[in-house]
C-alpha cells in the first residue's frame, strides 16, 4: 500500500512538473524549428520540401531549412522578416490549410530576434 501511494505521489509530481512547463521551454534552435514546426507543417510533398521546393523553399531538413531561411530571415527587423509576414499576415496566410498555433509563431519570432544570425551565418 505505501509503494502504490508512493507511486501516485511520484506520478502526481512529474504531472505537476509538465504542466507547469510554459512553451517558452522549449528551444528557439534552427533545428527545434525544423523538425517540431516547419518540417510538420510546411514540408509536406507539394509544398516546401525537397522534391517540390515551391517558391524555391525547402524544410524537410535542417540543411535545406539553413538554405531556404536565409534570405527570408531579417534579424535586424524580425518582425519584416519574410518568414514571420507570411505566418501571420491575414491574407495568404501560410500554411494555407491551417495556420500555426501563435505559441509556434512566437517562438520562430524569438528565434529570429536570438540566435537566427548565428544558425544561418548571417553577417
Amino acid at each position: 500500500m505505501v509503494r502504490a501511494m508512493l507511486r501516485l505521489a511520484v506520478a502526481a509530481a512529474v504531472a505537476s512538473a509538465a504542466c507547469s512547463q510554459t512553451d517558452n521551454d522549449r528551444p528557439a534552435t534552427l533545428q527545434y524549428i525544423t523538425e517540431a514546426i516547419l518540417q510538420p507543417n510546411c514540408a509536406q510533398d507539394v509544398c516546401h520540401s525537397s522534391y517540390t521546393r515551391t517558391k524555391g523553399y525547402a524544410f524537410d531538413t535542417v540543411a535545406a531549412a539553413r538554405q531556404s531561411l536565409k534570405p527570408i530571415i531579417n534579424p535586424d527587423e524580425p518582425d519584416s522578416s519574410l518568414l514571420y509576414t507570411v505566418l501571420t499576415r491575414q491574407i495568404k496566410r501560410m500554411p494555407y490549410d491551417a495556420p500555426l498555433p501563435q505559441k509556434d509563431i512566437d517562438l520562430i519570432l524569438r528565434w529570429i530576434e536570438g540566435s537566427a544570425r548565428t544558425d544561418l551565418g548571417i553577417q
